[in-house]
């Protein structure tokens, strides 16, 4: 059998929470927690990959992040506000440094994600070829893109730093004209997808 794919794992942690009020999402509690420790752990649990390097993609409370024993991607003053593709780029500048190919993206919200995510996405990337697979769940109205989630290849740092010189912030869109592909989910895999994005939200 061989052995399972080597990759980095990024969590962003760097937005600026606006429809939080302004909170900083990794750090404010759920059930007991932090946020930004529960994706931790769902991170840490994957199965079928072997993620060989992590680190959060932060640009505040820098003291309380670097709590967590973990390398610290801050986005330069050049790309501050830009939007999760800045963050993706410098997630992809370290999977490079490690000596990785491939970079697994996270969102700081979502604590709920599915322990094989990792390794189906790194299928589907061996199946297609791909240089980014995105999950996506079946609903409705069509397939919902989870970007936030992405596996993303390193050579997407050229057309990502193209995308933001050029003024264009849609992550879904930039990694779409790309070549990503979607590991297609059922509908019932949505809860797994579900962030956080009000303070109601965090009552559940």
């Amino acid at each position: 059998m061989a052995d399972p794919p080597r990759i980095a794992a990024v969590v962003l942690a760097g937005g600026e929470g606006r429809r939080m009020g302004g909170a900083d999402k990794g750090l404010l509690t759920w059930r007991g927690r932090p946020l930004v420790d529960q994706v931790l752990e769902r991170l840490r649990s994957q199965t079928g990959v072997h993620i060989a390097a992590t680190a959060l993609s932060v640009n505040r409370h820098l003291d309380d992040y670097r709590s967590r024993g973990l390398p610290l991607l801050t986005d330069p003053d050049t790309l501050r506000g830009q939007g999760p593709l800045a963050g993706m780029l410098q997630a992809l500048a370290f999977a490079r440094g490690q000596g990785l190919d491939w970079v697994w993206m996270l969102s700081c919200d979502a604590p709920a994600l599915p322990p094989d995510l990792a390794g189906r996405l790194c299928e589907r990337q061996r199946a297609t070829q791909a240089p980014a697979v995105l999950p996506a769940v079946q609903e409705p109205e069509g397939l919902r893109w989870h970007p936030a989630h992405a596996l993303l290849h390193v050579d997407l740092e050229g057309p990502i730093r193209r995308a933001l010189e050029n003024g264009q912030r849609r992550v879904l869109q930039v990694l779409q004209q790309a070549g990503a592909v979607a590991l297609e989910l059922p509908a019932d895999a949505a809860p797994a997808f579900a962030n956080f994005n009000r303070p109601e939200d965090l009552a559940g």
